[in-house]
């Protein structure tokens, strides 16, 4: 979001969540914008709140599979929410996983795994008034010698007329996930698995990394278990790990349920596509020093 008064500038990029590649309902994604709308318009003393910007686009992700030279056609809804009339402009760019986990977009064209020169968007300029809908049509064409799974976004930006001095403008994007039939490798493995543990009732935290060694994306599910000889006495689900061929995802688990004084073996596993990886690693707690 960029908001413009008397030459000066105030800038937020507002970036909607995702939860494991679904689409995040309309009621969340419009508010979340809408919040952050807010908070700079208090900021700015902007009180009427008519002509807040609030854009919703469906689907939010689109998940293809090719073959080499197919084309596939598509449409994207894009809503205007808001009391005014909206400038939309459509355009893709690149991403990629960034340490945290969040994506980081770029040009067209900068990542090796990029589609997006594949993508075009039919309008690609055009305008809203307050309450109405446009579908947006995107064909994508396969170049005869594709392989592998490749990425892209298409954002849809949206620029509010100036009122009192002030320009708004803030955009939401569809993620594109392509997969090249017939050539799709997942692949991975967990290394570097370490336990910290140290006296009974102090966490237990769980380091490991996941190395993507396939040609495509890879939403990994994690699994940690303790177990206590064969018993697992803890399970628990950590957060979805997201990479893209090469990438080395770092993650930390902390385990806040008390063990005992003995020896415990903690177990991480790790599915995508049907498969399931793990790892093991012993580790001790000792018996408290406190009194």
């Amino acid at each position: 979001m960029k908001i413009t008064k008397h030459n000066k500038q105030y800038t937020n990029n507002i970036q909607i969540p995702m939860h494991n590649g679904k689409n995040v309902s309309l009621f969340i994604r419009s508010l979340y914008i809408v919040c952050n709308l807010l908070l700079v318009f208090c900021i700015l003393g902007f009180n009427d709140f008519t002509y807040a910007l609030s854009i919703n686009i469906d689907p939010s992700n689109i998940k293809l599979v090719m073959k080499p030279g197919e084309v596939k056609t598509g449409e994207i809804l894009v809503q205007n929410l808001g009391g005014t009339k909206l400038k939309i402009m459509a355009y893709t760019q690149d991403w990629i996983y960034a340490p945290d986990g969040s994506k980081t977009f770029m040009k067209p064209g900068s990542s090796v795994y990029s589609c997006s020169s594949w993508i075009k968007l039919d309008p690609i300029n055009f305008i809203l008034a307050p309450k109405e809908d446009k579908k947006v049509k995107y064909t994508i064409t396969s170049p005869s010698n594709a392989s592998g799974g490749h990425v892209s976004v298409i954002f849809f930006e949206a620029v509010m007329d100036a009122y009192q001095g002030i320009a708004v403008s803030g955009r939401l994007g569809s993620i594109v996930y392509l997969d090249t039939e017939g050539d799709i490798k997942r692949a991975g493995e967990i290394k570097n698995l370490s336990v910290l543990a140290s006296e009974e009732g102090d966490p237990v935290i769980l380091n490991f990394s996941f190395i993507n060694s396939g040609n495509s994306y890879i939403s990994a599910k994690p699994v940690i278990k303790v177990l206590d000889g064969g018993k697992v006495v803890v399970e628990k689900q950590a957060m979805n790990i997201n990479s893209l061929p090469g990438d080395t995802k770092s993650t930390i688990v902390t385990i806040k349920e008390p063990l005992k004084e003995g020896k415990y073996k903690a177990q991480v596993e790790l599915t995508f596509d049907n498969k399931t990886l793990k790892s093991q690693s012993d580790f001790t707690i000792r018996k408290s020093a406190r009194k």
